[in-house]
């Protein structure tokens, strides 16, 4: 009798598990509805406090090069590094939300932009098809469980010189976000330890860092 409430026990702790494992796209956007979520992240407030124009003018994308918009969400920065792109250049929009990259096809089309191409990706993987020049993180990685280990298998990702773009807060953490808190010095050690070295830092986002790696 031991013996078999033991393997009753086992069989229902899988199932849990498995759940944890396959989080559901939704819990990144906290439980809210697409249309939701897509009015927070194109919100005037966000716009202005992430100067995303400003933003994509320091990245420095050039004509012709391969770009991740890594956690790309509604696609709000995706659309301008793919005008930066330019028709021979891609963006690959990755996220793990289908709904979010549906959103992003729409406004892709609705603004006559071919070269953002959408992945569905997994929680430890980008799937990204080819090594591209820049993977830009944006007010993402603090939804990533084990930054260090996914930032190390960023690397095969990248080409030779290419670069990583990481913003996220700095300061005033949104409520709910008290156990996804990690500082610079966090983010500079996971990146060492990954085989990249700080090459620039951009402190004119009031409430969020930026830096890129290289």
């Amino acid at each position: 009798m031991r013996r078999l409430n033991i393997t009753l026990l086992a069989l229902l702790i899988i199932p849990v598990y498995g759940q944890q494992a396959q989080r559901p796209s939704g819990q990144s956007r906290g439980n809210r509805t697409p249309d939701e979520y897509v009015k927070l992240l194109e919100s005037e407030s966000r716009i202005g406090g992430l100067q995303v124009t400003k933003v994509i003018e320091a990245l420095k994308v050039k004509p012709g090069e391969r770009v991740c918009d890594l956690g790309a969400g509604s696609g709000l920065f995706t659309r301008p590094l793919a005008q930066k792109a330019g028709a021979k250049g891609v963006v690959y929009a990755v996220d793990i939300d289908p709904e979010m990259l549906k959103h992003l096809e729409l406004t892709a089309r609705e603004q006559k932009l071919t070269n953002i191409k959408p992945i569905l990706a997994s929680e430890t993987d980008p799937k990204l098809p080819e090594p591209v020049d820049l993977i830009a993180i944006i007010d993402t990685l603090h939804h990533i469980s084990n930054q260090a280990a996914y930032l190390k298998g960023l690397k095969k990702h990248l080409k030779p010189g290419g670069r990583i773009a990481i913003i996220d807060f700095s300061r005033n953490w949104p409520a709910g976000h008290e156990k996804m808190i990690y500082t610079v010095g966090d983010l500079d050690g996971w990146m060492t330890a990954a085989g990249f070295k700080r090459v620039e830092q951009h402190d004119f986002l009031d409430n969020n860092f930026f830096v890129v790696y290289r």
